[in-house]
């Protein structure tokens, strides 16, 4: 939604939008591995909200902006902010929910999440005109700290039985590595996921502009309604997931289905 807005105040190139990208993402993925220790250590209540403090400079920051060399930093400090916020919940739900209702509690997570791509698509179109991109962002940073408040009001801290239980249980990045499930899913977590997160974060957009030929408002229009697909998606698949398993069929049977599906749609959008 801001990139036109971006590449003519900052007279940036493709190159340049796609880096922009990269940096959240390289931010996000680089505190990954500590993030395993640190949030088996302390839990998600400490950890997300500390990591959210990193998340407000970085926004501030993108909102002060004036250059590509500070847009980038910013946004490799939002990455890193907001690192937290996927495997934090999924370290707290593995100790609060029982079993059956891990990918409920996994799927429903991501449909809250899905909101926020949806509220940066045609609600953002409609506010740049009234307060401009930077006041968005600034708005952002106070949003963030409203959510560190109610980390700390809300969620439960960490027992200190559950600390004890995870350092007699500690294992080695070797052991993940040797796993051969965890292994065999790494194309897909590499090509699928990180395909859609860059059409749907960096491309769709200039595409629809570009090539499609739509305005901002109507590309912020389309943006919207595939932002809310798949927040409707993650919805429905929370809810049948545990009556799916109670089938017996499991989620990897699920994967072999869809999987063929997601790459016939691909095939669509190419040849289109």
């Amino acid at each position: 939604t801001l990139s036109p807005l971006l590449t003519s105040e900052f007279n940036l190139l493709a190159g340049d939008l796609g880096l922009l990208a990269g940096g959240y993402f390289l931010g996000f993925a680089s505190m990954q591995i500590p993030l395993g220790y640190l949030l088996d250590k302390h839990g998600p209540k400490k950890i997300v909200s500390s990591f959210l403090l990193i998340a407000i400079i970085g926004t501030a920051s993108f909102a002060l902006a004036q250059s590509f060399a500070g847009l980038l930093i910013s946004r490799i400090l939002i990455g890193v902010g907001v690192s937290a916020c996927l495997m934090g919940p999924l370290t707290g739900y593995r100790i609060w929910f029982a079993d059956e209702y891990q990918q409920r509690a996994n799927a429903w997570m991501l449909m809250v999440l899905s909101m926020g791509f949806v509220f940066s698509t045609l609600p953002v179109q409609i506010l740049l005109p009234i307060i401009g991109w930077r006041w968005i962002f600034g708005g952002t940073a106070i949003l963030i700290f409203i959510v560190i408040a109610l980390t700390l009001l809300f969620i439960p801290s960490w027992k200190t039985e559950v600390n004890n239980n995870h350092e007699k249980n500690v294992g080695s990045l070797s052991d993940v590595w040797k796993n051969k499930f965890f292994r065999s899913t790494i194309p897909l977590g590499l090509f699928n996921y990180g395909g859609i997160m860059a059409v749907q974060t960096l491309w769709a957009g200039p595409w629809m502009i570009r090539v499609a030929g739509y305005d901002p408002l109507e590309s912020a229009t389309g943006l919207f309604w595939i932002n809310m697909t798949m927040l409707i998606a993650f919805f429905v698949w929370g809810y049948i997931l545990p009556k799916i398993n109670n089938l017996g069929i499991g989620t990897m049977k699920l994967m072999k289905f869809g999987l063929p599906i997601s790459y016939l749609s691909l095939l669509v959008i190419i040849v289109s």
